[in-house]
């Protein structure tokens, strides 16, 4: 019954040709150890349920909405070619209205009400790290978007992320820093796992190239007015902004620093470079740089192909978690193939030996953390796109 997934994703990519547009990755590369169990199981016309939570209601919505689009490409691709195991993918949404609270709720009652294999979760760390203990105690594996520091030094095998973590993130955006010159650097950052974590290493890597951080600025995630952060930044003197946000916060920042004139550059995590953040900011994103795990204008390759074929189904370009969101079924449908199960122990097994499986947004290898990404970008917004000036590797 176990068939390589390779075979499935070839049968997509000619369907996806067929159409002039993109591909699902491919994982032809990629090997099944011995230590992957694969099971012999009675056929079965059921569906096979992946479970998925994140913001449909609420202030990050949004990102709600690109994950949602980035499932349906996936569910159309390989539903169309057959599907796992000679079964359709059905992906079971419950809303976590891009909170903690809620949601570990929406974890709870999505794996009690339905009989999921794996489970993709949201790409916000504070979120992720809420419901991490009961994604141990369930034993379902579940691939996050998240990329917080705390995440990566979890000891919970059944959590995986599509991301690099932001002490890699922290230190391309300093090495950036250095490499435009910058002698007195302002960090603004929310107070989130994200920024908690990112900033102190930005700081560290900064003081290693003999660079001053002058001014450290936190905000509240829910923090809409950030003109006395940036007048505290101008007064430091900075020759350089740092700006560790989401993407709810990251076009106002961006708003403000144009508003008070402050002509430095600036350089921003992933949010930075994300198409919702570069529409909310309303022209005020213009030459911002980012250190980001995707942007909507890589034009190489399976991603330049997705891109597009992503583009003619919904009419703009994708987020970067449109493009997790991709890779992690991707992932979770290739280990199922190998397990030759729907087990989400045997599935958790497979997840681990995965090995340069190219995606959409990275190539993704088990490194002995979470983060299965090996590589992210620097970007920066000429002409309202965000632009690739180059891949960095994980360090």
């Amino acid at each position: 019954m176990k068939k390589a997934l390779a075979l499935l994703l070839a049968a997509i990519m000619s369907l996806s040709l067929a159409a002039c547009s993109g591909t699902s990755p491919a994982a032809s590369d990629s090997k099944t150890p011995d230590s992957v169990a694969t099971t012999d199981q009675p056929a079965s016309t059921e569906p096979i349920y992946i479970g998925l939570t994140d913001a449909f209601s609420g202030e990050r919505a949004i990102n709600g909405e690109y994950t949602k689009e980035g499932v349906e490409l996936f569910l159309s691709e390989i539903n169309a070619a057959g599907g796992v195991l000679g079964r359709e993918v059905v992906v079971v949404y419950e809303d976590d209205q891009g909170t903690e609270a809620s949601a570990t709720n929406a974890y709870q009652k999505l794996i009690s009400d339905n009989d999921v294999s794996a489970v993709v979760l949201n790409k916000y760390s504070s979120l992720v790290l809420a419901v991490e203990q009961f994604v141990a105690e369930a034993e379902i594996p579940a691939i996050c978007s998240g990329s917080s520091v705390k995440l990566e030094a979890l000891d919970n095998e059944y959590m995986l992320s599509t991301r690099r973590s932001d002490s890699g993130s922290g230190l391309t955006i300093a090495a950036y820093c250095e490499k435009l010159g910058a002698t007195k650097v302002a960090i603004l950052h929310a107070n989130d796992a994200l920024g908690t974590g990112m900033a102190p290493v930005v700081a560290s890597a900064l003081a290693g190239y003999g660079i001053e951080v002058v001014s450290t600025q936190q905000f509240a995630t829910d923090e809409k007015n950030f003109a006395p952060y940036i007048a505290k930044i101008i007064d430091s003197g900075c020759d350089m902004l740092v700006s560790i946000a989401q993407t709810n916060e990251a076009p106002l920042i961006m708003r403000a620093v144009k508003d008070a004139g402050l002509d430095i550059p600036c350089i921003g995590s992933s949010a930075s470079a994300q198409s919702s953040t570069l529409q909310n900011a309303v022209g005020a994103s213009e030459g911002w740089y980012s250190v980001t795990a995707f942007s909507p204008t890589i034009s190489e390759g399976k991603a330049a192909e997705w891109i597009a074929k992503y583009e003619k189904m919904f009419g703009r370009a994708p987020d970067m978690t449109s493009a997790t969101t991709y890779d992690a079924l991707s992932m979770i449908c290739w280990a199922i193939e190998e397990a030759g199960s729907t087990d989400p122990k045997a599935i958790n097994t497979a997840l681990h030996s995965i090995k340069d499986f190219e995606g959409i947004s990275s190539v993704f290898t088990y490194q002995g953390t979470p983060m299965l990404s090996t590589a992210e970008y620097v970007s920066q917004v000429q002409n309202g796109e965000s632009v690739v000036l180059e891949q960095v590797a994980a360090q």
